[in-house]
Order: C-alpha cells, then sequence, then structure tokens
C-alpha cells in the first residue's frame, strides 16, 4: 500500500506470522497511514496481543489505528497556531481523545457480538478479570508518528518499534525501549487510563536532516538477532532507495516481510516505511 503528500511518500504492510497461519488465527496486527493535508500526514501501526483472553485483540487493533486517524482529523486545526505546534492538544488531550474513540468502537462491537466467555477456554482468574474490563479481550498496542508541516511527533504504547535514519545514513530510536516491557507484558489500550502511558517526542526538523522513519510491530525487530542487525535494515533500505528508487519498496515490501517473519519470530508483522518525496527525486536527478 502507498500514500504521498507534497513533503513525504509511504510504503506499508501487514502480514500474518506462521505460527498464526498454522494455528488458523487471523493477522493480530493493524496498519493504516492517511493524507489528511498536503503537509499533514498519519502513519500508525497495532499490535493485538493475542493472549488465551485478548480473543479479540485482532479486532483491537483494527480499531486503534481507526481511532488513531479519526481522532486526530478531528483535532487539526487546533494544532496549529501562529506557526507554533500546540504541544498541549497533542499531549493527554489527544490521546484521552483517541483511548474513548477506542472504546467507544468496543463497545460497539461488544454490544453486537457479546462476548460469551462459558466458550473460551479461560481460567476462572482469567474469567474474572474480563469482566471486571471487557476491553482486555481487545488489548493492543500503538505506535504512531504524525507528520505536522515541519514537526514530527512519535507516539508508542507499548512494544514495537521506530526508527529514524539520518541524511547520513544514522539509525537512531526516539522513543527507547521501556524497560518494564518484559517478556509479554507491555502496556496496553486496554488498560486503567492508558492515555498516561503513552510516550510522546516532539521534533521540529527545520533543516530536513531526518530522511526515513520506520514503524514496526514487535514481529519485525524479533526477527532480528540483535539489535545491531535491525538497525542494519533501516541503513540498507535507505541505500535501496537511493540506488533505485522508492518503488522497489512499495513493490516488494509485502514478500520481504513474509520472509523476514517466516525465518525469523513467526509472528504476524507490521511495517510502514516513509521516505522524504525530496531525497526520492533528488536520487532520481542524479
Amino acid at each position: 500500500m502507498f500514500i504521498k503528500n507534497e513533503q513525504w511518500m509511504n510504503a506499508y504492510e501487514t502480514v500474518i506470522g506462521k505460527t498464526h497461519m498454522k494455528l488458523e488465527l487471523p493477522n493480530q496486527d493493524a496498519v493504516l497511514s492517511q493524507v489528511i493535508d498536503e503537509d499533514i500526514m498519519l502513519s500508525v501501526v497495532a499490535d493485538g496481543h493475542g493472549s488465551s483472553k485478548c480473543t479479540r485483540s485482532h479486532l483491537g487493533a483494527q480499531f486503534a489505528v481507526e481511532a488513531a486517524a479519526e481522532t486526530f482529523k478531528s483535532i487539526k486545526d487546533e494544532l496549529i497556531k501562529n506557526e507554533t505546534l500546540n504541544t498541549r492538544v497533542l499531549g493527554k488531550y489527544y490521546t484521552k481523545r483517541l483511548v474513548r474513540n477506542w472504546r467507544l468502537k468496543v463497545d460497539a462491537d461488544l454490544e453486537h457480538s457479546p462476548i460469551v466467555l462459558e466458550d473460551l477456554n479461560l481460567s476462572p482468574k482469567e474469567v474474572k478479570s474480563i469482566k471486571k474490563n471487557p476491553y482486555i479481550s481487545y488489548g493492543t498496542t500503538l505506535i504512531m508518528v504524525l507528520f505536522i508541516k515541519e514537526f514530527i511527533v512519535c507516539y508508542q504504547l507499548g512494544d514495537g518499534d521506530i526508527l529514524f535514519v539520518s541524511k547520513a545514513n544514522r539509525v537512531s530510536k526516539p522513543i527507547k525501549r521501556d524497560k518494564r516491557h518484559i517478556a509479554n507484558d507491555t502496556s496496553s489500550l486496554c488498560l486503567h487510563k492508558p492515555e498516561k502511558e503513552f510516550k510522546i517526542k516532539v521534533f521540529r526538523d527545520i533543516n530536513q536532516l531526518l530522511q526515513m522513519i520506520i514503524l514496526s510491530t514487535d514481529g519485525y525487530s524479533n526477527s532480528f538477532s540483535s539489535e545491531e542487525g535491525f538497525f542494519k535494515v533501516g541503513s540498507d533500505i535507505f541505500d535501496m532507495i537511493k540506488e533505485d528508487g522508492f518503488e522497489i519498496i512499495d513493490e516488494n515490501l509485502k514478500e520481504w516481510l513474509e520472509e523476514t517473519s517466516y525465518q525469523g519470530s513467526g509472528d504476524d508483522t507490521s511495517v510502514s516505511i516513509i521516505t522524504r518525496v525530496d531525497q526520492v527525486v533528488e536520487e532520481a536527478s542524479s
């Protein structure tokens, strides 16, 4: 899938992991990118938890990316005032609305199709937790990047990765891994007041030193034996775009993800790759 505006172009895909294929389970990831305006764009990935009590996490992930985009559209007119980014709006104001909209989608799904706990193979403790908080069944992480004029805003709730690649092909993480995320434990939209758990970073990229951003669910990074190997993917993709153009990414991304997941983690994998339009144009004309 591919979108672009005046500043950025974006290829994104999601693939089901071999483990879920064997178990005949749905893809529990979701990915969505949208051009909101000529200089405003959004890209978001979500990863449903997939544990025994999160039986509808594939829906939770889809609801999450939809709620992120819909909420952003509803507040975009409040974002820029006198050429300054309204960081108050982009903080808890936005995340709180996002969570509310996600829960409304979950509530509507529960009303249409109630969970029959007796049909699920759950422990008494798990049944009790779902009765107390039915959002657990839809549990999901969320990673998002907003492009608003010269501003780049990163959000992270739970695991997954955002990579920055500079003009000098230096790869870095704008948001470091949360040390609280051990094994399969992670922050989630299904928890109490998740808007407080978002990590948010705002960058003003006036000199356009940043050339590429990669968002991915943890199925991607977990397919590599080391963080160094994962970072090298960022620099390799950047070199590939400079040599062969962005079309090679758009045409081959799904196949690459299927191969990486199959040979690596076996997990569902979602990736969004965003590159500057002027970078691609410059390379093509050189």
